[in-house]
């Protein structure tokens, strides 16, 4: 492994540990009512098979050669979402380049057909908000309009 390399991995072994410690100091395992952690190995020591904590801390692959994000490109939330659905489908990233516009479609109708689907199927969502008032713009009166020039 090169010097670049090395500080690379001991960098990012430093975010490993920062996110477990996060996850685990604000009680994200605690949350078992959807999921049981302990039952998924990702998020458990594949050596001794405990949970993620301040000790025990995500296992951290290094890859060469993949898609990153441009220096100019400010759609990191794109990017992050992309990222996610490589990883947890197991799917390789590719090594073209970052098509946001593309992607944005794609979930934007992933959302609307899973929304439909449900409509159809006469789910609701469990959400105890109050439903929000539509905003009403009406047109100020002229002596309470500014002009600036």
């Amino acid at each position: 492994m090169g010097t670049r390399i090395k500080e690379l991995y001991s960098e990012i072994k430093k975010l490993a540990m920062i996110l477990s410690s996060y996850l685990y100091d604000n009680g994200f395992f605690d949350q078992t009512e959807r999921t049981d952690w302990s039952s998924l190995d990702a998020y458990k020591d594949s050596q001794i098979g405990m949970l993620l904590g301040p000790e025990i801390v995500f296992q951290v692959e290094f890859v060469q050669d993949i898609m990153q994000q441009q220096s100019d490109n400010l759609d990191c939330g794109m990017f992050v979402a992309a990222f996610a659905e490589y990883l947890s489908d197991g799917i390789l990233v590719p090594k073209i380049g970052f098509r946001s516009k593309y992607l944005r479609t794609r979930y934007g109708a992933l959302l609307w057909n899973y929304g439909t689907e449900k409509a159809k199927a006469g789910y609701v969502s469990e959400n105890d908000d109050p439903t929000r008032p539509r905003s009403h713009s009406k047109e100020p009166a002229q002596e309470d309009l500014v002009n600036v020039d």
